[in-house]
């Protein structure tokens, strides 16, 4: 299994109070599912994706990230999976702007020690952006940009997919073509994908929907 959290509780400081924001979550996300994350800002779905990203330290519960256990895994454990299992697409892209193109495609790709170069060819055709590998970041559109963002993050073969708001910064037309680009690529490639977001469109177009709301998960219907 890709993800699986158990009975996780956190725990933070709010001004002088400190409160549980997460509240006895558990989920599993098998391979090639697609989960999206709503809930109202500040209901925790960011520091969500940041403790199973090993981010932020298990305070009680546990996480499995394709089998490994977070709560006691070390530094190296953490930066290790975080290059060889698990990619984020962040809303702001962070691409290098030093870096064209094609070389974003295979950074994180190259950092794992997996760069195939006919694998991240491929994926710059699936989504579109392959007349652009000679183009630097400061040339592109918002839409562009996400995509090389999801070509770098699909190029390490990632089994697990975290996507925080990834279409925060799109038009509708073009969030919903990188949305559908985002949701083939993530089934082809069999890698679990949990998805922040607060559009209910985007939401709907997942195999599953969880609200975080009042510290807890709770699973939604996809069809409204």
């Amino acid at each position: 299994m890709p993800l699986t959290i158990h009975n996780l509780n956190h725990q933070i400081h709010d001004g002088h109070i400190e409160r549980w924001l997460l509240t006895r979550v558990s989920l599993n996300i098998a391979p090639g599912e697609c989960v999206a994350l709503t809930g109202d800002s500040g209901s925790g779905k960011t520091t969500l994706l940041n403790l199973i990203a090993g981010l932020e330290p298990l305070q009680q519960g546990q996480i499995y990230v394709a089998g490994q256990g977070l709560r006691h895994a070390g530094d190296k454990t953490l930066s290790q999976l975080r290059r060889q299992t698990l990619a984020m697409i962040f809303q702001h892209y962070n691409l290098l702007s030093s870096l064209n193109v094609s070389d974003n495609i295979s950074f994180s790709a190259r950092l794992a020690g997996r760069y195939d170069q006919s694998h991240s060819l491929s994926l710059a055709r699936n989504l579109g952006i392959d007349h652009l590998l000679d183009h630097y970041p400061d040339t592109l559109s918002g839409g562009e940009m996400q995509r090389v963002a999801i070509a770098r993050a699909l190029g390490t073969r990632p089994k697990l997919l975290l996507a925080d708001e990834p279409t925060g910064n799109l038009d509708n037309n073009n969030s919903d073509k990188v949305i559908e680009q985002l949701l083939s690529l993530a089934k082809s490639h069999h890698s679990a994908l949990l998805m922040v977001t607060h559009s209910a469109s985007i939401a709907g177009k997942m195999d599953k929907i969880y609200q975080l709301k009042d510290g807890q998960l709770n699973q939604q219907s996809c069809g409204g």
